[in-house]
């Protein structure tokens, strides 16, 4: 679990992200809500350990967290794959090797999101959604203990949602909590946090 405590980030300027509590358990699905440039993107960097400009405190299981505590895979706005190279390539990048289960659980994965049929097509033939879920299959098979995707409303609508509901659900049992940032709020999500005013608050 990550315990947040007094966190302040310090963004350009006099910019500043507070959060006064927070506490992510292994599981969840977190959102937060908040306007263009209210320092979410800067929170989930944080959390990954790519951006340090921060005071306060921040635990894991019971031990001041640090680079090495917890296994974060960070999916920003930028595309973090190979356009001229295929689906197939990109999905199976992070691996040395790949037991059959693993391999079947993928391709299972990639069926969900309608990807399968596009395996061998150079990823820049791919709509923004679909890079973005490779992007997301190929995360969560790595087994990461948060998996924290930013703008997830610019990528994903209801369609697309539900051609990711397997994804999420593989996710949750393999004990990932993925936090998500977004401008608006999505519906039948327990845990919603928004950023009001530089402080982030509970829904």
């Amino acid at each position: 679990m990550i315990e947040i405590r007094d966190l302040i980030i310090q963004g350009n300027r006099d910019f500043q992200l507070q959060v006064p509590e927070l506490k992510i358990s292994s599981g969840q699905f977190i959102q937060v809500v908040g306007n263009n440039n209210s320092g979410k993107s800067l929170l989930l960097k944080v959390l990954s350990f790519e951006y340090r400009e921060f005071k306060g405190e921040i635990e894991y299981n019971g031990f001041p967290a640090k680079s090495g505590s917890y296994k974060a895979l960070l999916i920003s706005s930028e595309t973090a794959l190979l356009p001229e190279a295929s689906v197939n390539r990109n999905i199976f990048l992070p691996f040395q090797r790949v037991t059959k289960r693993k391999k079947e659980t993928i391709m299972g994965l990639l069926k969900n999101t309608g990807l399968l049929s596009s395996i061998n097509d150079p990823v820049y033939t791919l709509s923004r959604s679909e890079k973005k879920s490779l992007e997301l299959v190929r995360a969560v098979v790595q087994l990461p203990h948060y998996l924290l995707l930013d703008d997830y409303d610019t990528y994903f609508d209801n369609h697309s949602l539900n051609k990711l509901s397997a994804v999420f659900e593989f996710a949750a049992k393999s004990g990932t909590t993925i936090m998500v940032t977004s401008n608006q709020q999505i519906e039948n999500l327990s845990n919603n946090y928004i950023i009001n005013g530089g402080v982030l608050e509970k829904l």
